[in-house]
């Protein structure tokens, strides 16, 4: 049997078909481990960079609210909190106690990485701040322009 080099370019092509066609089907059946973690609403201990950056790529609001006990800053806490729960989709709160007043904190950071300081801001402004700030717009917003 004589081989041409027609041929041999056939086997090969063959070849290299067949060798992808069972490297994707190997490929789909080996599971990575991710280093993801579930997001929550509310968080009442520090979160890491990581887990801040995984929250913002997720498209998620983070409002940081770092405070010293007291009457004042356990309800702005709860205020906190009913806003993440009206927002779950939308929103997430890290809100711990610390114990010194230069590790305060209260701000909102966006998906597009910019702060918002929340200081001066009550909790019937809240919605305002952040349907100004939020890179999704939830339905209270944006019937509000109505």
């Amino acid at each position: 049997m004589k081989i041409n080099k027609q041929f041999v370019f056939s086997v090969f092509v063959g070849f290299m078909m067949i060798t992808w066609a069972v490297g994707i089907a190997l490929s789909s059946q080996i599971h990575t481990k991710t280093n993801s973690f579930s997001v929550s609403n509310f968080y009442d201990q520090l979160l890491t960079a990581k887990e801040k950056v995984a929250i913002l790529r997720s498209g998620k609001v983070l409002i940081e609210y770092l405070y010293l006990f007291g009457p004042d800053a356990e309800q702005k806490k709860a205020d906190y909190q009913a806003f993440a729960s009206r927002f779950k989709d939308l929103v997430v709160v890290e809100a711990v106690a610390v114990s010194s007043g230069n590790q305060t904190l209260d701000q909102m950071i966006v998906p597009t990485g910019d702060v918002i300081p929340l200081d001066n801001v009550s909790s019937s402004d809240l919605i305002d701040v952040f349907c100004k700030n939020s890179y999704v717009q939830p339905k209270e917003c944006l019937l509000r322009e109505i």
